[in-house]
C-alpha cells in the first residue's frame, strides 16, 4: 500500500480499529484526505485477508441507504438461513416472500449475522447522518463526514506541515520549483487538494468551484472576483491579511446589495473570506485579464491600505510609485513574519524599479527574505538575478552569502560551498559572515576539500573575529591544532555576564575536544540564556548576517543533546531534543533525529532507532553530510549489537571508515572503535578490523585526549585479551565522565574474566556494568550484564549491610534512581553505585530488579 504523505498517525489509528473493531467519523477540510483514508483503509483490509470490506459512496436517506448496503452483501444472503436474510431477498427484489415491517432493524441484523461469520469494515464516503444507523452493528465502521457526527468518535484530518506539504508537491509529474512552490505551500495552508491542484495541477475540486461559479449571476461573479483579488493569490502573494471587510469589497464592485454564496465564502461578523483556496484561485482566475485590472483598480480605491499594490496589480512597465508601495507593503508582510509575501512583494517592487541598482537592492532583500524560509532554489534564482542587475560587491555579496545560506540549510552542502569558492575565484575578499558559514559547511559535511579551503579564508579574516571562533575554526579545518584544548583550560564556568555567543562556540569546541561534561555547562548556559539558541531559522538583518555560532547550522542544542548524551543524561538529551522547532530544516531535523536515535540505541529500542535512523537518512544526502551519517550508522549499530546481531553492528559500524579505513569525518567515526572492534571479535573479522585500529592509533598520537585513549584500551583489549588494558579502560578516574563507555569496558572486563575462572573479580566489574546500564535505562544490556553476572556461580555467603547500605538498598529497592537517592541520603551519585556494588554479592544478588525479594527474605 502506497504511503499517504503526513498521514502517519492516522493510519495508525485505523490500523488498530481494524484490529479491535469500533467506530471512527473522519472529518476534516474540501480535499484534505478523507476519502484517500478511506480508500487506504479498505487496501489494508483486504491486505491482512481477514475482513470483508463493505464500500459506500456518497450520502443517502434511510432507504436508498439500506438498498446500497444490502446490494453489497447480495451474493452472501442465500447462504444465510436467518428470516431478516430472507426479508432482505425480498426487499431487494431477488427472490419471494414477506417484506420487512422494519428494514433498518432487518439489515442491521443481516450485517451482524455476516459479521460474526468474517468480520466486515464498512466505509461510507460523504456520510449523512443517516449512516449513524450502522453504528455498533459490525466491529469496523469508518465514515467521512463533512462535520462531526453526534455520538461517534471523530479524527479530524489538519492541515498538512511544512515537510509533508512539500513532499506532496514532489509527487506532480513536473513539481512546482523555486518561488511557485513556496508561494502554493503558503496559499494552500496545508490542504492536500490545493497543494496539488493550485498553479494549474489536475484534481476535481477546483473545477467543481470553477464551475459552481460559472452558474452565479453576474454581480455576484463580478463579487467574487473583487473579493478574490483582495484576498486570493495576486501574483503569487495575497495582498491583505484576510479576512476583509465585505461591504468595502462589495463597494468595490459595485453591488449595493451583495448576496454572498454560502457555499463559497464565509461570513464572520463585518468580514467575509472563500471557504477554501481552491475556490478563491478558481474566482480570480476565471475572470479574464481585463476584469482581473478592473477590479484590483476598483479595490485600490474602496481598501484602506497600500493601494499601490493593486495598481501594481493593474499596470505595467516601471513606476517608483508602484513599486516603493510593494517595498513597504514587504515590510509590513516581514513584520508579520509572513516571508513568501514579503519576498514576492519585493520581486513586484523589483520589478516596478525604475534603475537597475534599486531593482537588484530589492532582489537581494527579496533573496534574504528566502533564505530564512529555507527556499533554496528561489534563494538561488534570486542571487542569479542580482548578478545579471548589477557587479556591485555590496550587493551582491549578501545576495551570494543569502543563497549558500539558503543551500546549506536545504541539504546541499557542495553547492554552498561553490558559491562561496566562485566568490573567492571572483576576486571578493571573504567577509567574516561567510567565513563562519564555509566553517559550519565543513563541520556538517566533514570533507576535507571543505576543511582545506577553510584555512586560507581564516588566514583572511582572522583579525577581525573573536579568538574563540578562530579556535573553531582552526579545529575544523585541523583536528590536530591545539588551539582550541588550551582554550578549554582555561576556560572558566559561565556565569552572569558571560556572552551567549562566545559559550556557544567554546563550548562547541569542547564537545569537539571530547570535553563533554564542559560542553554540558556552557551549551546549558546559552540555552538558559536564550530558549530559541540552536534554532537555524535565525533573523537575517538587512546584509544577510547571522547570529549563530557557525553560521547558521543550529549547532546550539545539537550539540547539547550530544554531550548530555556522552555524560550519561539520557533523559535531559531527548527533551532537549523535543524542544527545537525544525519545520522546514531538513539538517538540523536528520541530526536531532540521528542523537534521538542513539538515545533509543543506548536504551535497547532497536525497532524506535532503526525508524529515526531511516527516516534522517531519507532527508539527507550522505556523502554531504557526513557527521550525520557517522551518528546514524553509529546508532545502528549499537542497537544491532545491544540486539545480539553482531554482523550487522560490524557492518553499520565499519562503514564509518572509507575501503582504506579511514574515518569518513574526523571526530565522530574514531569515537566508534571500541564498539567497531567489539562487533569485529564477535562476528569473525578480526584481522579485517586491525588495520583501521592501528590507524586510530596513529591518530590518536596526533590528537591526544582522555577519551580517545580510554576507548583504544578497552579495543586492545577485545583483540589481544590483554589484562593490562581492560584495566586501563576501567580504572582511570577520568573515565566517569563517559558513563556508558565506561559501562560496555566494564561488561566486556567482566565476560573476560569470567571465561578465564575468576568469578569474584569478574562479579565486581560486571555487577557495576549492570547498576550503570540501570541508571542509564539501557534495558537490553543491563540484563544481559545480569546474565553474564549470574553465570559466574553462586556468590558468597551473604554478608551484613552496613547502615548506609541498608538505607541505599531500600530506597533503590522502591524504584529510586541513584541520583534520587543520594539527593535523600546527601551523598554522591557514585558513592551511591559503589554501596550497590557491595550490596549485590553480600545479598547474593546479580542486579536492582532483585533487591526488594533480597531484602524481604532477610
Amino acid at each position: 500500500m502506497a504511503e499517504i504523505i503526513g498521514r502517519t498517525a492516522e493510519m495508525a489509528l485505523i490500523e488498530e480499529l481494524l484490529r479491535t473493531g469500533g467506530t471512527l467519523a473522519v472529518t476534516g477540510d474540501r480535499g484534505a484526505g478523507k476519502s484517500r483514508l478511506l480508500t487506504a483503509a479498505e487496501d489494508l483490509a483486504l491486505q491482512g485477508g481477514r475482513h470483508r470490506v463493505v464500500r459506500l459512496r456518497g450520502p443517502a436517506e434511510p432507504p436508498a441507504l439500506i438498498r446500497r448496503i444490502l446490494l453489497a452483501v447480495r451474493h452472501d444472503l442465500p447462504g444465510l438461513e436467518s428470516d431478516d436474510a430472507r426479508a432482505a431477498l425480498a426487499f431487494l427484489e431477488l427472490a419471494a416472500g414477506p417484506v420487512a415491517s422494519d428494514p433498518v432493524r432487518m439489515t442491521r441484523a443481516v450485517l451482524a449475522e455476516l459479521d460474526r461469520r468474517y468480520p466486515l469494515l464498512i466505509t461510507v464516503d460523504d456520510a449523512g447522518s443517516p449512516a449513524v444507523v450502522l453504528n455498533g452493528v459490525v466491529r469496523a465502521l469508518l465514515l467521512a463526514t463533512p462535520a462531526p457526527v453526534a455520538g461517534l468518535p471523530t479524527l479530524a484530518l489538519s492541515p498538512l506541515g511544512p515537510r509533508d506539504s512539500h513532499r506532496l508537491m514532489e509527487t506532480r509529474p513536473q513539481p512546482p520549483t523555486g518561488r511557485a512552490r513556496a508561494a502554493i505551500a503558503r496559499r494552500a495552508g496545508g490542504n492536500p487538494a490545493a497543494l496539488l491542484e493550485l498553479d494549474g495541477g489536475d484534481g476535481p475540486i477546483r473545477p467543481a468551484f470553477a464551475a459552481q461559479i460559472a452558474d452565479l449571476p453576474e454581480p455576484t461573479r463580478r463579487l467574487l472576483l473583487h473579493l478574490a483579488a483582495a484576498t486570493a493569490p495576486v501574483l503569487g502573494a495575497p495582498l491583505v491579511g484576510a479576512p476583509v471587510d465585505a461591504r468595502a469589497v462589495a463597494a468595490a464592485a459595485g453591488v449595493a446589495d451583495p448576496a454572498w454564496p454560502a457555499g463559497l465564502v464565509v461570513r464572520q461578523g463585518s468580514t467575509v473570506d472563500f471557504v477554501h483556496p481552491l475556490a478563491a484561485d478558481a474566482a480570480y482566475q476565471t475572470a479574464t485579464a481585463h476584469q482581473r485590472a478592473q477590479a484590483h483598480r476598483a479595490l485600490a480605491r474602496h481598501l484602506p491600505g497600500p493601494s499601490a499594490m493593486h495598481l501594481g496589480a493593474a499596470t505595467f512597465g516601471p513606476d517608483e510609485v508602484v513599486a516603493a508601495g510593494w517595498e513597504s507593503a514587504a515590510g509590513v508582510f516581514r513584520s508579520r513574519d509572513e516571508l513568501v509575501e514579503a519576498a514576492i512583494a519585493m520581486e513586484r517592487a523589483a520589478e516596478r524599479s525604475c534603475c537597475s541598482e534599486d531593482a537588484a537592492r530589492r532582489l537581494a532583500r527579496a533573496a534574504a527574505d528566502t533564505a530564512r524560509l529555507g527556499a533554496a532554489d528561489w534563494t538561488a534564482e534570486l542571487n542569479a538575478a542580482v548578478r545579471r542587475l548589477t557587479a556591485d560587491p555590496e550587493l551582491a555579496a549578501p545576495a551570494e552569502f543569502t543563497v549558500a545560506v539558503a543551500l546549506s540549510r536545504a541539504g546541499r552542502q557542495h553547492d554552498a560551498h561553490g558559491i562561496i569558492a566562485a566568490a573567492r575565484r571572483a576576486g571578493r575578499r571573504t567577509s567574516v559572515a561567510m567565513t563562519r558559514l564555509a566553517a559550519s559547511i565543513a563541520a556538517i559535511s566533514g570533507h576535507e576539500e571543505h576543511r582545506r579551503s577553510l584555512a586560507g579564508m581564516l588566514a583572511e579574516v582572522a583579525p577581525e573575529i573573536d579568538p574563540a571562533d578562530v579556535a573553531l575554526m582552526r579545529l575544523i579545518s585541523d583536528p590536530a591544532d591545539r588551539t582550541g584544548r588550551d582554550l578549554c583550560e582555561i576556560t572558566r564556568p559561565p556565569g552572569p555576564g558571560d556572552d551567549r555567543r562566545t559559550l556557544a562556540v567554546v563550548g562547541t569546541i569542547a564537545a569537539l575536544e571530547d570535553r563533554s561534561r564542559l560542553a554540558v555547562d556552557l551549551l546549558s548556559a546559552v540555552l538558559e540564556l536564550n530558549p530559541a539558541a540552536g534554532r537555524s531559522n535565525t533573523a537575517l538583518g538587512a546584509a544577510g548576517e547571522m547570529d549563530t555560532a557557525l553560521g547558521d547550522v543550529g549547532e546550539t542544542n545539537p550539540g547539547l543533546v550530544a554531550a548530555l548524551i556522552d555524560t550519561g543524561q539520557l533523559d535531559r538529551a531527548e527533551q532537549v531534543a523535543g524542544t527545537v522547532d525544525v519545520a522546514g530544516l531538513p539538517v538540523l531535523r536528520a541530526a536531532l533525529e540521528a542523537l534521538r536515535a542513539q538515545v533509543r540505541a543506548v536504551r535497547g529500542d532497536g525497532a524506535e532507532t532503526m525508524r529515526l535512523v531511516r527516516d534522517a537518512w531519507a532527508r539527507i544526502d550522505v556523502e554531504q553530510h557526513r557527521a550525520i551519517h557517522v551518528r546514524l550508522l553509529r546508532a545502528a549499530g549499537l542497537a544491532a549489537m545491544t540486539g545480539g546481531d553482531h554482523d550487522d553492528a560490524y557492518r553499520y559500524l565499519r562503514s564509518m571508515f572509507d575501503r582504506e579505513g579511514r574515518p569518513l569525518e574526523p571526530f565522530l567515526a574514531v569515537r566508534g572503535i571500541a564498539d567497531l572492534v567489539s562487533a569485529a571479535v564477535r562476528s569473525g573479522h578480526r584481522d579485517e578490523v586491525q588495520p583501521i585500529l592501528d590507524g586510530v592509533r596513529a591518530w590518536s598520537r596526533a590528537v591526544p585526549g582522555v577519551r580517545l585513549r580510554l576507548l583504544l584500551h578497552r579495543a586492545d583489549a577485545l583483540m589481544a585479551e590483554a589484562e593490562e588494558s581492560f584495566r586501563r579502560a576501567v580504572e582511570d578516574e577520568a573515565a566517569g565522565e563517559w558513563p556508558f563507555e565506561l559501562a560496555m569496558a566494564q561488561l566486556h572486563y567482566g565476560e573476560w574474566l569470567r571465561r578465564a575462572r575468576r568469578p569474584r573479580d569478574a562479579r565486581a566489574q560486571l555487577s557495576a556494568a549492570a547498576t550503570a546500564f540501570e541508571e542509564l535505562g539501557a534495558v537490553r544490556l543491563a540484563e544481559y550484564a545480569a546474565r553474564e553476572l549470574q553465570a559466574t556461580g553462586p556468590t558468597a555467603r551473604p554478608g551484613v549491610l552496613t547502615p548506609q547500605e541498608q538505607q541505599v538498598a531500600e530506597l533503590a529497592a522502591r524504584g529510586l534512581r541513584n541520583r534520587e537517592i543520594a539527593e535523600q541520603l546527601f551523598i554522591s551519585v557514585r558513592t551511591v553505585g559503589a554501596h550497590l556494588n557491595s550490596i549485590y554479592p553480600k545479598l547474593g544478588i546479580s542486579g536492582r530488579h532483585h533487591l526488594a525479594a533480597a531484602l524481604n527474605a532477610a
